[in-house]
Protein backbone atom coordinates (compact mmCIF):
# COMPACT_ATOMS: atom_id res chain seq x y z
CA UNK A 1 0.00 0.00 0.00
CA UNK A 2 2.86 2.20 0.92
CA UNK A 3 4.68 1.60 -2.66
CA UNK A 4 1.34 2.99 -4.65
CA UNK A 5 0.51 5.72 -2.30
CA UNK A 6 4.30 6.73 -2.93
CA UNK A 7 4.01 6.69 -6.90
CA UNK A 8 0.55 8.07 -6.46
CA UNK A 9 2.32 11.57 -4.67
CA UNK A 10 4.74 11.43 -6.75
CA UNK A 11 2.43 11.60 -10.31
CA UNK A 12 0.11 14.22 -8.54
CA UNK A 13 3.69 16.34 -7.85
CA UNK A 14 5.26 15.84 -11.55
CA UNK A 15 1.73 16.22 -13.19
CA UNK A 16 1.47 20.23 -11.22
CA UNK A 17 5.23 21.04 -11.73
CA UNK A 18 4.20 20.19 -15.93
CA UNK A 19 1.44 21.73 -16.08
CA UNK A 20 2.84 24.89 -14.00
CA UNK A 21 5.95 25.16 -16.65
CA UNK A 22 3.88 24.77 -19.50
CA UNK A 23 1.36 27.59 -18.42
CA UNK A 24 4.86 29.88 -17.54
CA UNK A 25 6.29 28.92 -21.45
CA UNK A 26 2.95 29.72 -22.88
CA UNK A 27 2.63 32.96 -20.90
CA UNK A 28 5.92 34.19 -21.79
CA UNK A 29 5.28 33.38 -25.48
CA UNK A 30 2.01 34.94 -25.60
CA UNK A 31 3.31 38.06 -23.42
CA UNK A 32 6.30 37.92 -26.43
CA UNK A 33 8.76 37.64 -23.83
CA UNK A 34 10.74 35.21 -25.63
CA UNK A 35 13.30 35.69 -28.98
CA UNK A 36 10.92 33.50 -31.05
CA UNK A 37 7.88 35.38 -29.98
CA UNK A 38 9.69 38.51 -30.49
CA UNK A 39 10.72 38.00 -33.88
CA UNK A 40 7.39 35.90 -35.60
CA UNK A 41 3.59 36.29 -34.42
CA UNK A 42 3.50 33.95 -31.01
CA UNK A 43 0.85 31.94 -32.72
CA UNK A 44 3.31 30.62 -34.44
CA UNK A 45 5.87 30.20 -31.96
CA UNK A 46 3.05 28.42 -29.97
CA UNK A 47 2.56 25.89 -33.11
CA UNK A 48 6.54 25.27 -33.55
CA UNK A 49 6.65 24.75 -29.68
CA UNK A 50 4.50 22.16 -29.72
CA UNK A 51 5.09 20.55 -32.98
CA UNK A 52 8.82 20.03 -31.65
CA UNK A 53 7.66 18.61 -28.61
CA UNK A 54 5.53 15.93 -30.49
CA UNK A 55 8.43 15.47 -32.62
CA UNK A 56 10.76 14.77 -29.52
CA UNK A 57 7.64 12.61 -28.08
CA UNK A 58 8.01 10.06 -31.02
CA UNK A 59 12.00 9.91 -31.42
CA UNK A 60 12.22 9.29 -27.85
CA UNK A 61 8.97 6.78 -28.39
CA UNK A 62 10.71 4.60 -31.33
CA UNK A 63 14.22 5.20 -29.46
CA UNK A 64 12.41 3.16 -26.34
CA UNK A 65 10.51 0.58 -28.95
CA UNK A 66 14.33 -0.18 -30.30
CA UNK A 67 16.19 -0.68 -27.04
CA UNK A 68 12.66 -2.46 -25.34
CA UNK A 69 12.74 -5.10 -28.68
CA UNK A 70 15.99 -6.33 -28.65
CA UNK A 71 16.02 -8.69 -26.38
CA UNK A 72 12.64 -10.38 -28.60
CA UNK A 73 13.42 -13.52 -30.78
CA UNK A 74 12.21 -11.77 -34.26
CA UNK A 75 11.70 -15.58 -35.92
CA UNK A 76 8.21 -15.57 -33.53
CA UNK A 77 6.92 -12.74 -35.98
CA UNK A 78 8.20 -14.00 -39.28
CA UNK A 79 4.72 -15.18 -40.44
CA UNK A 80 2.74 -12.52 -39.18
CA UNK A 81 4.46 -9.68 -39.81
CA UNK A 82 6.62 -10.50 -43.23
CA UNK A 83 6.93 -6.71 -43.91
CA UNK A 84 8.65 -5.68 -40.57
CA UNK A 85 10.74 -9.02 -40.44
CA UNK A 86 14.59 -8.48 -40.11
Amino acid sequence: MTASACTLIKNVYSTILLIFSVVIVMGLIFTEQTKMSMDVHPALAFFVLWGLILWLGMVEGGQASLVGLAPINFELYKDSHPTTYI
